[in-house]
């Protein structure tokens, strides 16, 4: 006797949407195998039961970006216009603040977009 028909709701259907590199491509199926699973339903289970990251939005990094290289050209500004020797502590606190702009941006970001159930 023939296995009765699957509903439409339980049958599936291919879909072309992932484009990978062939390292990409070798590290899921290494995952895959070492979890015991084909690679098809690894990335499903991997994806319905995990979390992913969400990625910031990019011109909010190239806004930061932007700041860094205001903050940078205020320093080298400074620095050419000092004629005596160059106050090697003063550089580094504006360098620190440049790299607390960055952080504070990077890590408030990360923190707003977290992770996200999938």
């Amino acid at each position: 006797m023939a296995r009765p028909r699957k509903t439409p709701e339980r049958k599936r259907q291919k879909w072309a949407v992932l484009n990978v590199t062939p390292a990409e491509r070798g590290a899921i199926e290494e995952a895959a195998a070492a979890a015991g699973q084909p690679t098809g339903r690894f990335i499903i289970a991997r994806t319905l039961s995990g979390t992913s990251v969400v990625r910031a939005d990019w011109q909010q990094s190239v806004a930061w970006l932007g700041i860094a290289v205001r903050l940078l050209e205020e320093i080298a500004a400074e620095v050419r216009q000092r004629a005596e020797p160059i106050d090697a502590l003063r550089i580094a606190l504006d360098l620190r603040r440049v790299e607390a702009a960055l952080t504070e941006r990077v890590l408030s970001s990360a923190d707003e977009a977290g992770s996200v159930e999938c």
